[in-house]
């Protein structure tokens, strides 16, 4: 057993490594820096794929800046999977192991407070108090755009070593999706609306069906909808106008009993409601700039329950075996991939959504 403060590694370990640096506002620099070294409860993994995420992206905008990250430069990112190369003091007996093949996820609560004692850790009262042992890796701590990243125990999920890591890296938004399916509490035979046709309403539509869905309907645009097409989806274009009428013609007027929003655009909100019917679910995940009027006196008479989503909580271990069982597909999403060192090229695709680009998967050190 290692001493307090010890460190055991399972392989060499190289002093720098390979990121990309934020280091201003949309300025990104693929510098070499410091291997961090993990600390009590904490395991270093040696990336082997990361993805690239929407909320990444506005953060490298600024959006979010001094929330995320409270301070430059920065290392983001939070979707990923790779090895355990080195385990930091306190980890043994939490059924990880060297060697050991994980996903990551972005929430690491603080263990103690009333939100993390009753499993909404993505909710914790001590949010960004590093001090107390929170964390969100690409957030306001270190990501995963980097040869190497520190994780707490608590934000690890153990995968199969048979699973591929390209799949692993999809655990993050598949277990957002999962979530927000799993707060809208879709019920067998439901019919699901799921408004956005990015990585998370893919994850919301594949959840949708894993739960048991009757009819999906997704409302999307571009490749991406002509992609989530082929998987078994009925598609609404929002290119040709008129959503809520289309929704409103395919469900003889029934609308949906469960709404999951994932585009955060004003006018998904507002069709979050419009495309709802009576008694009806609606699970909301984005945040617009503007927020549209809502028909609330619908949301009252006809006794609509909205849900906000956070995040994933709980979700990771289950979404690991949805995909092993095959009820969650990754491979048709897998758009582009490339080294992390081509990081602004996979960048610009990824925005522009050039050849309907869904997950743009990064290799570190390749």
């Amino acid at each position: 057993m290692p001493e307090n403060g010890e460190v055991r590694y399972g392989e060499a370990v190289k002093d720098n490594m390979e990121a990309v640096v934020m280091t201003a506002p949309e300025t990104l620099e693929i510098k070499q820096v410091s291997v961090p070294e993990p600390l009590v409860g904490e395991v270093l993994v040696k990336v082997e794929c990361t993805t690239i995420c929407g909320t990444d992206i506005e953060i490298i905008k600024g959006t979010h800046i001094p929330r995320w990250p409270p301070q430059l430069p920065a290392i983001l990112g939070h979707e990923w999977a790779g090895r355990i190369v080195a385990m930091g003091a306190h980890t043994e007996g939490f059924g990880f192991e060297m060697g050991d093949h994980v996903a990551g996820t972005s929430h690491a609560g603080c263990g103690t407070c009333r939100m993390c004692h009753i499993g909404r850790y993505n909710l914790c009262y001590n949010y960004g108090k590093t001090i107390t042992g929170h964390r969100q890796y690409g957030h306001v701590s270190q990501g995963s755009y980097s040869e190497y990243v520190t994780n707490n125990l608590r934000a690890l999920h153990k995968m199969p070593k048979d699973m591929s890591f390209e799949y692993g890296s999809a655990v993050d938004p598949a277990a957002c999706g999962l979530w927000t399916a799993k707060r809208a509490g879709i019920n067998a035979g439901d019919t699901v609306i799921v408004l956005g046709s990015g990585p998370i309403g893919v994850f919301a539509y594949e959840s949708a069906r894993a739960l048991g869905a009757g009819r999906i309907i997704v409302v999307g645009g571009g490749k991406r909808l002509e992609i989530i097409g082929e998987q078994g989806a009925e598609t609404v274009s929002y290119r040709e106008g008129k959503v809520v009428e289309q929704i409103k013609e395919m469900t003889n007027g029934m609308m949906g009993n469960v709404v999951l929003e994932t585009a955060g655009q004003k006018e998904s909100f507002q069709w979050a409601i419009d495309c709802a019917g009576k008694g009806s679910r609606v699970a909301l995940t984005g945040i617009p700039e503007e927020i549209p009027d809502i028909a609330w006196k619908r949301v009252v008479l006809e006794e609509m329950d909205i849900f906000g989503v956070r995040a994933n909580p709980n979700c990771g271990d289950e979404v690991i075996g949805l995909i092993r069982g095959g009820q969650i597909r990754i491979d048709p999403y897998i758009t582009h991939r490339f080294p992390l060192k081509q990081y602004q090229e996979a960048h610009d695709i990824f925005v522009a959504r050039q050849d309907g680009a869904l997950l743009v998967n990064l290799t570190p050190g390749a």
